[in-house]
């Protein structure tokens, strides 16, 4: 099943849902899918939050105004469930330094804090990361060494517990690679920036010069298990899984689908280098996948999807 479809029948008919970061590559699948899911109700029961007010328009062809996050604790009549994706990307401690990124990341955490106190969401959908854990899979508390890791870390401690305390049920997704449509800052992404590449006639240069190892999952997916999970009552934590591809595998991929030839692909390879594996654990992945019904799509269909939305997207 796809994932409107394994959430479809889960849907009482009354639930009303909060997305905040809506207008990030989560925060716009979770509109996306909520959107397909609801119909012309999406407008009365998903309320959307970003930083600061603006409007979007959803693939449907929905105009969103979007509240600035501050207002999320004071929303009349609350939601029901809190799809949660605020939060600094790991690119901007370059630009801010480790303190003001930990200052701007827990002051998030802290409205979304208080939001989950006094609202009282029944269920929580967060997005932590695979940068959560440290060497050995340990969970890391090494905020200079890996801020955006132990923050993420930090949120799934803290508001997991506090979704607890208010009789609700928390889906932890740590996501490792992803594809699909909605990508924003794509060459940020391995993914993305291999697909600029492709678009612009190649060719496809990947810079790493030892193994890089990658899984690869639906960004929908990520998000229909995690709510599938909530709305069935299910606490969970898992990895985002997907197929694994090394990086110059993911590169001939691309440049296939965009009828490049294999040569297309340049790399300067060095056997001895040591690999770069990240790369989620799949067991709960796959349990929460049989379980729903849900079949992810494989990493072509992601390339596809990718490229199809940069393609709408660039500047002309």
């Amino acid at each position: 099943m796809t994932p409107a479809e394994i959430l479809r029948p889960l849907l009482s008919g009354s639930e009303r849902f909060a997305v905040t970061g809506a207008t990030g590559w989560f925060g716009r699948t979770a509109l996306d899918l909520l959107d397909g899911l609801l119909g012309a109700d999406a407008g009365d029961r998903v309320t959307a939050y970003a930083s600061a007010p603006r409007t979007l328009t959803t693939r449907l062809g929905r105009v969103v105004d979007v509240r600035p996050l501050a207002e999320l604790p004071d929303q009349a009549p609350p939601a029901s469930h809190l799809l949660h994706f605020a939060f600094l990307t790991r690119d901007r401690v370059a630009d801010l330094g480790v303190e003001a990124y930990a200052a701007a990341n827990l002051a998030l955490s802290m409205l979304v804090l208080e939001a989950v106190e006094r609202t009282r969401p029944a269920g929580l959908v967060l997005t932590s990361s695979g940068a959560a854990y440290g060497p050995g899979r340990r969970l890391t508390t090494d905020l200079h060494g890996n801020p955006y890791g132990a923050l993420k870390h930090l949120d799934e401690l803290a508001l997991t517990a506090a979704v607890q305390a208010a009789g609700g049920t928390t889906a932890v997704a740590r996501v490792f690679s992803v594809g699909g449509a909605g990508i924003t800052k794509p060459e940020l992404y391995a993914l993305g920036s291999l697909v600029g590449m492709a678009q612009r006639g190649g060719p496809l240069e990947v810079r790493a010069t030892g193994p890089v190892v990658r899984s690869y999952a639906a960004v929908d997916d990520v998000v229909a298990l995690a709510l599938w999970s909530v709305l069935r009552r299910e606490q969970v934590v898992f990895d985002s899984g997907g197929d694994v591809v090394e990086v110059e595998e993911l590169a001939r991929v691309v440049a296939d689908v965009h009828g490049l030839p294999s040569s297309a692909v340049q790399r300067q390879l060095d056997p001895a280098a040591a690999e770069d594996r990240y790369v989620g654990d799949p067991a709960a992945w796959a349990s929460l996948a049989e379980r729903s019904g849900l079949v992810p799509r494989p990493l072509r269909a992601l390339v596809e999807e990718t490229s199809s939305w940069m393609s709408a997207t660039s500047p002309s």
